[in-house]
């Protein structure tokens, strides 16, 4: 065949004259890029057996690189590998290209689609919300083009990573942040307009809180939380008393002319309590509602907001709790809509909200327990029990438990008035900020930096494929032991890849100045900032946050290696906890090395949960438990179609909490009406505390017609008034998300499998 004559058809459907120098380059990158030079004799051979495989005068870009990939995998695999590599990073960079239009018309149109529904606290079909998608897919581009290293941005975009927020990268920005709030009120905080001085009343503890959220928002790309809410809030509901009292004594003495006696003095003191209990009531269902109304970002998003509480045992702290939890079961508006935010964490601490003996003897009689007719050791307990109340109506609050091992802090003193300091604190999501390799262990203003998940489907797809090539016995029992030790090699040496990718964004966070974030930094949110001035870089103040190694779909990876999961195969659990433990092994590694807070996550996947799949069902096809739905079940997670105990999902999970120190969540799933069975609810979270879990929440139906308001399950229609516009509330990754509209097409499957754990 005459070369000269060649056609080269390439993918825009062009042709142009055939080049050998082109072949020979594409070859000698390849060889390079696996670190062999000096081979240009067996490049230019392999060129040469490229050519002699034409059969056609015209061929195609994509028929000659087959046959490169070919003659590559005959006498050099490992530079096959990087070429296949190569040429698929170059197909998904075409990709984008005209994926790009297709999303921002997508954009225009509201297509109800999962780039718009990415986000399910987001409206994104208002015009806000439509610039701030717009705005987050060209930010991810340019991130990929320009600011991440061309070996990270390819892991990302080739499905085997991925890195969280890349649309708020260039920003420098960090995730979340747990506010000391106690610091902030006492000093006094500046916002851009103005300064704000101590508040003197629980209404304006209140409302500052939630302008504190409000303004720190717009700083960070995640969530905000409040460690210790009841501690935080009771100076306001003691300053409130004080200041009904001395006007209520004034009043008498003006009416009276007298100074009041005992009898009277008692009633002016009944007097000023009931009018505190009242005055916190509104100022709790203040806090809701603003929570729930008071927009902090385009598209009508409220602020991703968690706050804790639990273990504050004086009157005005218990006072605070009470009255919230009864506005959480009053929920919004004239019909009680459930409120998405805050998310709610209840602090079980033993001898302080939680004993075994307080236990057995509300089980004796729950109803009067539950109704305040026993007194009780732990002076918290009622509120326990007041909390499971409201999670059976509410979905909220969740459950801490604080003498879990790995969540205790020797540091710990009942008599310490602040010892909110030493307990921890999570955000709603599960994202966990407490060991601290540069500073005091504590939740208090600390956030994390970033994280980034690694799709383990994919890891023991690919282990399964090459033990299935390697192991000549063709035994099962070989092959899966060959498959393991290259999964757990692979979980490993990914881990690496991210660790390195999340210093490398850490660098770049560093950068920043302090006047990026003047509310964050400027105000001392963040420990450390408030010493910096202005055009400082934020530098070592960042050192306090923690960085995520996370991973999504241990069901499904296990399912990829013994097709079976380990809610039941003893064989699939040990080998999902060693390579999370692996992960761990990386995190220490790396925390030493670099002296930061490197950890493992239990990544919270929303729109992640979908984009792996899709990705692993595109190249290795359909693959039964592990593509053929379209999501991967979250982190260690039971798959939510296992037909599993209660207890038996909580104990199978449990282990998992201590090595995913980064952040983490066990979930039970209920059927029927939580609230007509509120001693079930005390029992499961007895379950988690008694197994060692960190972080655990109940999930139910919490259904309403949006015609007459009825609330419980319902199926179809309204029992009542027939109508089929009915809200249905559930949990999306730890946090509410409202109606399951808002939700991404992977999330809304995976909560159509939930099975009701029994």
């Amino acid at each position: 065949m005459n070369y000269a004559e060649i056609c080269i058809i390439k993918r825009d459907g062009k042709r142009e004259d055939f080049s050998i120098s082109k072949i020979k380059n594409a070859i000698g990158k390849a060889f390079h890029a696996s670190g062999i030079d000096n081979e240009d004799k067996l490049i230019a051979e392999i060129t040469m057996r490229v050519i002699s495989n034409f059969v056609s005068p015209t061929i195609s870009v994509e028929e000659i690189q087959d046959l490169v990939e070919k003659e590559l995998m005959k006498v050099r695999p490992e530079v096959a590998k990087k070429y296949i590599i190569y040429r698929e990073w170059r197909n998904t960079e075409r990709d984008r290209k005209t994926q790009m239009k297709h999303i921002m018309d997508g954009i225009v149109a509201i297509d109800k689609n999962d780039v718009n529904l990415s986000n399910a606290n987001m409206s994104s079909h208002t015009p806000a919300g439509q610039m701030m998608t717009f705005a987050s897919e060209v930010t991810k581009d340019y991130t990929y083009k320009y600011l991440l290293p061309k070996k990270y941005a390819e892991a990302h975009q080739l499905g085997d990573i991925h890195i969280h927020d890349l649309d708020y990268y260039p920003t420098k920005t960090t995730t979340c942040i747990q506010y000391d709030l106690d610091d902030l009120f006492e000093r006094g905080f500046r916002t851009k307009n103005g300064s704000i001085r101590t508040p003197q009343s629980i209404q304006s503890y209140a409302t500052l809180a939630t302008i504190i959220f409000q303004t720190n928002q717009n700083e960070q790309h995640g969530g905000q939380a409040i460690p210790a809410f009841d501690f935080f809030m009771a100076e306001g509901v003691r300053k409130t008393f004080r200041k009904h009292l001395k006007t209520l004594t004034e009043f008498y003495i003006e009416v009276e002319g007298k100074e009041p006696g005992t009898e009277a003095l008692k009633k002016i003191e009944e007097k000023a309590y009931a009018m505190t209990r009242k005055d916190t009531h509104q100022a709790m269902e203040g806090f809701i509602h603003n929570l729930n109304t008071m927009h902090s970002r385009g598209g009508n998003q409220v602020v991703f907001s968690s706050i804790n509480y639990g273990t504050d045992t004086s009157p005005e702290g218990r006072m605070v709790i009470e009255e919230l939890l009864k506005a959480t079961i009053e929920g919004l508006g004239t019909r009680g809509e459930v409120p998405v935010f805050p998310i709610q964490i209840f602090k079980v601490k033993d001898g302080v909200s939680y004993s075994e003996e307080d236990y057995k003897k509300a089980m004796e009689n729950f109803e009067a327990a539950l109704e305040g007719k026993m007194e009780f050791q732990a002076p918290n307990f009622d509120l326990f029990l007041k909390a499971c109340r409201t999670t059976a109506k509410a979905l909220f609050p969740n459950f801490m438990f604080l003498d879990t091992p790995y969540n205790k802090n020797e540091k710990w003193d009942i008599k310490d008035p602040k010892r909110y300091r030493y307990e921890l604190a999570t955000m709603g999501c599960r994202t966990r900020v407490y060991e601290n390799i540069a500073g005091e262990k504590s939740s208090l203003g600390r956030g994390n930096l970033s994280f980034t998940t690694m799709n383990m489907p994919r890891l023991a797809i690919e282990a399964r494929i090459k033990a299935e090539s390697l192991e000549e016995s063709g035994k099962k029992e070989a092959i899966e032991r060959k498959a393991k030790e290259i999964f757990i090699e692979s979980v490993h040496a990914l881990s690496e890849l991210i660790a390195e990718q999340l210093y490398a964004r850490y660098q770049y966070q560093r950068t920043a100045l302090a006047r990026q974030f003047p509310f964050m930094m400027g105000n001392d949110v963040w420990k450390g900032g408030g010493k910096l001035s202005p055009n400082d870089q934020v530098g070592d103040v960042l050192r306090q946050g923690t960085l995520g190694i996370g991973f999504i779909g241990g069901h499904n990876a296990m399912m990829a290696l013994y097709g079976e999961g380990h809610a039941h195969s003893q064989k699939a659990w040990d080998t999902l906890f060693e390579a999370v433990t692996e992960m761990n092994k990386v995190a220490d590694e790396y925390k030493q090395k670099y002296q930061l807070n490197f950890s493992v996550l239990a990544t919270p996947a929303e729109g992640l949960s979908g984009r792996f799949t899709r990705m692993d069902r595109r190249k290795y096809g359909i693959i039964p438990g592990v593509t053929d739905n379209d999501y991967y079940v979250n982190s260690f997670h039971v798959d939510v179609k296992e037909p599993i105990t209660i207890t038996e999902k909580i104990k199978r999970e449990a282990p998992f909490h201590a090595i995913t120190r980064g952040g983490h969540i066990t979930y039970v799933e209920l059927d029927g009406e939580a609230q007509k069975n509120v001693k079930a609810i005390a029992k499961i979270v007895k379950v988690m505390h008694d197994e060692g879990i960190g972080y655990g929440s109940i999930n139910h139906p919490v259904d309403t017609c949006q015609a007459c308001g009825y609330k419980g399950v319902i199926y179809d229609k309204c029992p009542v008034c027939q109508s089929e516009n009915i809200m249905r509330m559930r949990r999306i990754t730890g946090y509410l998300t409202g109606d399951l509209s808002t939700w991404n097409s992977a999330k809304r499957a995976e909560e159509r499998d939930r099975v009701k754990h029994g």
